[in-house]
């Protein structure tokens, strides 16, 4: 099953518990309180929702939401993390 950066993001504020229309590719992970607890609980969920595994100590240092979503879609859909 591969996931699109929207289906990411929709996961990423429902377990951030954040207004959605703040998670922008531009926008840092700290200015908008995604906090690295936020990222492993998303992590678990995303896990469970499309059977893959998703190691947190596997993650490059990431600072936009951009970054997060490109390695996260890229490590689902099988893609070689850059």
């Amino acid at each position: 099953m591969r996931v699109t950066e929207s289906e990411l993001l929709d996961v990423l504020a429902k377990e951030a518990i954040i207004d959605r229309s703040l998670l922008v590719r531009e926008a840092t992970l700290d200015d908008i309180g995604i906090s690295s607890m936020d990222v492993m609980t998303t992590l678990f969920e995303l896990e469970e929702r499309y059977d893959v595994v998703l190691e947190g100590t596997d993650m490059p240092p990431m600072k936009t939401v951009g970054d997060l979503s490109d390695f996260l879609v890229g490590r689902i859909n099988g893609e070689k993390a850059a």
